[in-house]
C-alpha cells in the first residue's frame, strides 16, 4: 500500500490535485497582479494626459 501512494506523489510530496490546485492559484493570482500594474499604468497615462492638456492652455 507504501508503494500505491508513493506512485501518485512527486518527490516532495504533491499529488496531482495539489499540484493542480497550486497551479490555478498561481494563475489567478499572476491575473490580479496583472491587472494591478495595467490599473496603474492607465491611471498614470490619464493623469499625465491631463497635466499635458492643462499645460497646452
Amino acid at each position: 500500500m507504501a508503494s500505491e501512494q508513493d506512485s501518485q506523489t512527486d518527490a516532495n510530496g504533491w499529488t496531482p490535485e495539489l499540484l493542480k490546485q497550486r497551479r490555478r492559484r498561481a494563475v489567478i493570482m499572476a491575473l490580479a497582479l496583472a491587472g494591478l500594474v495595467g490599473m496603474f499604468f492607465l491611471v498614470t497615462l490619464v493623469r499625465l494626459g491631463e497635466n499635458v492638456a492643462n499645460r497646452a492652455l
